[in-house]
């Protein structure tokens, strides 16, 4: 039984292993919006579209990237549980002790189709997939100690799911300089660039509510109510508008604004499925095979729209000759599959030892959803193409037994 639960817990960081917008934001922990350029600007800040002077062009598949993660279990919790033969009171604080009210699991998948560019514009195609999953602390703890207190209850705010898959072609344009500036004010560039979707899977709570509690008596009453809403088939749009200068030599900035105007209608099959439990005065003498009553109903709902909240980016960049460095600050404004209603700050370096080998570095800071997370990687670099691998980590700063999470990364591209 221990060795099950302790399995559950940690299935639920990492059994989604199914966002970034690219995936070359892997190789510098998500602070790339002033790195980004080519195709890649399209998703990123369009207003960069013409910062190279070449052709970029995207192969399909070869721009991927897959992460999991979660708030609280690494290797070396599961590994120090599995030996144990009986959970001692140390043991179990130990485990409740990173979970920080509630226990929190995220995965994110990013493929590429296609893209190019052609001047300061740039047309491409991508498919996402986002999930999110949280659990109450109170679950684990009656788990681990059993009903110890004479209620318990649990809402949607701690315990819900939620997913979201779909595929976009892009187009972006950008490289256009803002008029009316004051004289002696640094030129800012801007772009925008628009994205048709096409939704391909969506799941959300709904409603989730329960309740624990003992009588006087001493039984035991439990109630369930939880509505699962999931959709296939649906089209929708979306937009992002992005700002650029640079601010004195070797120093830059960047804006942009994304899921403007953004959404899904969901046009396919799309249901609700409703699960009810109840426990009515349960004693242990009295456990029958039938102590609890179940219901489940299926309802298909009509077409409804997902939203796609905005989200805020703020970004730095500054070319020391020999390295370069960057800090991005991201800040949804409402929490969703896709975004976070906590700001998250990410700092990156990319330096060439030779010309040929790009090398770089990438640390995100916690917040109290999200644990650090750092990014490395290597590539080989030329005047035609780059190939390039990268790995990032969760809570700790090298891959290890000490990681809540992982995210792998591969890009190629080739410019002319």
């Amino acid at each position: 039984m221990k060795k099950l639960l302790i399995l559950a817990l940690f299935g639920l960081g990492l059994s989604l292993m199914l966002a970034m917008p690219t995936a070359k934001s892997i190789f510098f922990a998500d602070s790339y919006m002033l790195r980004s350029q080519g195709v890649e600007a399209n998703y990123w800040n369009p207003a960069r579209l013409k910062v190279s002077s070449f052709t970029d062009l995207w192969l399909p598949g070869v721009n991927s990237a897959i992460t999991a993660s979660n708030n609280a279990l690494d290797l070396d919790t599961y590994n120090y549980f599995v030996t144990r033969d009986t959970l001692h009171v140390a043991d179990k604080e130990r485990l409740l002790r990173d979970v920080k009210g509630k226990l929190s699991a995220s995965s994110e998948a990013s493929i590429s189709h296609f893209g190019f560019t052609i001047g300061n514009t740039a047309l491409s195609s991508s498919t996402r997939f986002f999930a999110k999953a949280e659990a109450q602390e109170d679950i684990l703890r009656l788990a681990l100690y059993g009903n110890i207190l004479d209620s318990y209850s649990f809402s949607k705010a701690s315990n819900n799911v939620s997913a979201l898959a779909y595929s976009d072609l892009s187009y972006g344009a950008g490289d256009f300089s803002v008029p009316f500036l004051p004289d002696g004010m640094p030129e800012i560039k801007a772009g925008f660039s628009v994205s048709l979707l096409v939704g391909l899977a969506n799941l959300s709570t709904e409603h989730f509510s329960a309740s624990l509690s003992t009588d006087e008596d001493g039984g035991t009453s439990a109630r369930q109510e939880m509505v699962l809403r999931s959709s296939t088939f649906g089209t929708g749009f979306k937009s992002m508008l992005g700002l650029y200068s640079e601010l004195m030599p070797g120093l830059e900035a960047g804006l942009t604004v994304d899921n403007l105007f953004g959404g899904i209608r969901w046009l396919g099959t799309n249901e609700e499925r409703s699960y009810h439990i109840t426990i009515d005065s349960l004693f242990a003498a009295s456990i029958q095979d039938d102590f609890y009553t179940q219901s489940q109903s299926t309802e298909e709902i009509s077409a409804y729209s997902t939203a796609l909240l905005p989200e805020l980016r703020l970004a730095a960049k500054y070319d020391l000759g020999f390295m370069d460095v960057s800090a991005d600050w991201v800040q949804g404004f409402e929490e969703s599959a896709v975004t976070s209603s906590r700001g998250r700050l990410s700092c990156a370096a990319g330096i060439s030892p030779v010309p040929f080998l790009p090398l770089s570095f990438g640390i995100a800071f916690p917040n109290s959803v999200s644990p650090l997370k750092t990014s490395y990687s290597i590539g080989i670099h030329s005047k035609l193409h780059e190939l390039a691998i990268a790995v990032q980590t969760y809570n700790s700063i090298l891959p290890g037994y000490k990681s809540k999470g992982v995210s792998l990364a591969t890009s190629l591209r080739f410019w002319f």
